[in-house]
């Protein structure tokens, strides 16, 4: 039998909505607490049963749900299954058609909160949400073993765990081999006819940012003949996107230097001629002053930048510094151009970011009109009761 805990809130309808988290601060005090880890059932207090996921002492989420279903145990099993039905909806989805990267489960969007797994080529990367849910990784990497070949077609050689928090502290590592080995620090993906190098062990997230694959794809078709900005722009995902989609030119600026000679390897893999564009270690704020004081236009400009609002106390200067971006992305943009403007915080709605639009269009003395409305890919699922799950945002506007 499970340890017992009570929530001293009421929040029977939300968990019963599927919303995966139950904070700390609900459970009722007292009582000993079970080792990270171990499952756990939630009760209300009428004694009635409500969820069951494994315990995390150290963390503000003390329970990420796994079932709502007294009958179904939290163990090998329902990780495989889990498994099995997210990898069922990436092939009914077709991913893999013309890409050999993608996540394998996207935790709570897969109602396996707490894990996420992403495939790059034939290495898998998994990244464990919080200690509790690290115990559940031997599963993973076992179902992944049998699942992925079944269901996909591809053969994991070797999964790799990206740590974060308290993992990454400890251990003074970024990751552990936890099959197959050490990783090669360059593996080479595809989307379409575009390559790209990717460090799993170093790179940002597990290595790339496959939720903004489909984007890439939309904002290339503005791209022909077009002179290209994009701003954050990593390791050149939108830039070699928009490259191959005949941009006359595409400039990449990122602060980080190591991450734009990946942007010019990208290129050079890709087909592509890096030395007919540009790469520049510049904070993208000050090139962005710096154009529109120039007067420097171009035809697509790009702004994706990491979070602004790490928490809900952060919002209100995340709103600001993204109104603040616009603003300067759309002083940019040449008339008839076309402005991506894209925010990653889970805490900034989609409303939230239209207005920020809306007031950045204002502050700029542009005239806009939105296009599109864009997320994640389908790799990247959003459970309707989580609305937290729908972090990426990325509205497309034509500037007049």
């Amino acid at each position: 039998m499970n340890p017992r805990l009570t929530l001293g809130k009421d929040l029977g309808r939300q968990i019963a909505a599927g919303h995966p988290w139950i904070w700390a601060e609900a459970l009722s005090a007292g009582g000993p607490r079970p080792a990270v880890g171990t499952i756990v059932d939630v009760h209300d207090k009428a004694g009635r049963f409500l969820a069951r996921g494994p315990f995390d002492p150290g963390s503000p989420i003390a329970v990420r749900v796994w079932t709502t279903d007294a009958a179904v145990p939290v163990d090998a099993a329902l990780v495989r299954a889990r498994l099995r039905e997210a990898l069922g909806a990436r092939r009914a989805a077709g991913i893999l058609a013309d890409c050999n990267a993608l996540r394998l489960l996207h935790g709570e969007g897969d109602h396996a909160p707490g894990l996420v797994c992403d495939l790059y080529a034939d290495t898998a990367v998994v990244r464990c949400d919080g200690e509790a849910a690290r115990t559940l990784a031997p599963a993973l990497v076992a179902a992944l073993l049998t699942e992925v070949p079944a269901i996909l077609g591809v053969t994991v050689q070797r999964v790799y765990e990206r740590r974060t928090g308290k993992a990454a502290r400890e251990g003074g590592e970024r990751g552990a081999p936890l099959h197959g080995g050490q990783p090669p620090r360059r593996i080479e993906i595809h989307e379409g006819a575009a390559r790209f190098p990717v460090d799993v062990v170093a790179g940002q997230k597990t290595g790339f940012f496959l939720d903004q694959r489909d984007n890439r794809r939309q904002v290339a078709r503005y791209a022909a003949g077009a002179t290209v900005l994009n701003c954050f722009s990593y390791t050149g995902g939108f830039s070699v996107a928009c490259a191959l989609a005949g941009a006359r030119r595409v400039t990449s600026v990122d602060v980080a230097r190591p991450a734009l000679e990946a942007a010019r390897e990208g290129f050079r893999i890709s087909g592509l001629d890096p030395d007919a564009h540009a790469f520049v270690a510049e904070d993208c704020f000050e090139v962005l002053r710096r154009h529109a004081a120039a007067d420097t236009r171009h035809g697509v400009v790009i702004l994706d930048p990491p979070s602004f609002a790490p928490s809900s106390k952060a919002l209100p200067a995340a709103l600001a510094a993204y109104t603040d971006l616009g603003a300067l992305g759309l002083a940019v943009v040449e008339p008839g151009g076309i402005l991506a403007t894209a925010s990653c915080s889970s805490h900034v709605t989609p409303e939230a970011f239209l207005t920020v639009l809306r007031d950045a269009a204002v502050r700029a003395g542009r005239r806009v009109r939105v296009l599109d409305v864009r997320g994640a890919g389908p790799d990247h699922p959003v459970v309707p009761g989580f609305p937290e799950g729908r972090y990426l945002k990325l509205l497309l506007a034509h500037v007049v």
